[in-house]
């Protein structure tokens, strides 16, 4: 039997992979390299976090490290991921939820995280992007407050497709960003953004006007 790749360290700690938006079975992706032996040649992954689902159908933080002995795939939700190395220094990203698989090798254990949604990578040279996911974090924020048993706001959660959930994000921060009655730099550059992303989404026919809205999905019209 072949060994060929088994006992190679990773040649790089993660890599984001975007799809052709042409393509509808193209997948953006996230792939991560755990390794307990640093190869000192880039960020090492010791550990990487995830919000993913469990038997009893809620979600919990989980954390993936190597060597893996557990399940091998796993339902991920909407929240950041955290990548973290041996000294405690960390990468982030952001996803709307997909699909996790993990493949424990002899001396790597590698996740690979696919969703129909962007996996937005959060670091210090896309201040706009980290504004982004901020702002993210306080949608979801605002409406898990709306439900005073967070266990029925988590099933919402769990049953959201992923890109529908990004759609519904993405109209609802332009909502509120128009509605400023004084819009100084920092925001006018950020309604470029969203507009940007609207505008590439409709180039591909993906059309915000027919997405649901946060208040579809988490049913807050009810509460």
């Amino acid at each position: 039997m072949s060994t060929k790749g088994k006992n190679v360290l990773p040649k790089i700690g993660y890599l984001y992979h975007y799809p052709n938006l042409d393509q509808p079975n193209d997948k953006f992706r996230l792939d991560i390299f755990i390794s307990s032996v640093p190869t000192e040649k880039h960020f090492d992954v010791q550990q990487a976090h995830f919000f993913v689902n469990t038997p009893a159908g809620t979600i919990k933080k989980t954390t993936i490290r190597h060597p893996w002995t557990y399940k091998k795939t796993a339902s991920v939700f909407a929240g950041v991921v955290i990548l973290e190395d041996r000294n405690k220094n960390k990468k982030e990203a952001f996803t709307f939820g997909g699909d996790l698989k993990i493949d424990s090798q002899e001396s790597q254990t590698i996740c690979i995280l696919t969703s129909s949604a962007p996996i937005l990578e959060i670091n210090g040279t896309t201040p706009i992007q980290r504004f982004f996911v901020e702002e993210l974090e306080i949608l979801f924020a605002e409406r898990q407050a709306m439900y005073p048993n967070h266990r029925a706001y988590e099933k919402l959660l769990i049953e959201a497709d992923p890109l529908k959930l990004y759609l519904a994000s993405l109209k609802a921060l332009i909502q509120k960003f128009e509605e400023f009655p004084h819009k100084d730099r920092k925001y006018r550059q950020f309604l470029h953004f969203l507009y940007s992303e609207k505008h590439r989404l409709y180039a591909v026919r993906i059309s915000l006007d027919i997405a649901p809205t946060l208040d579809e999905i988490f049913k807050t019209k009810n509460i």
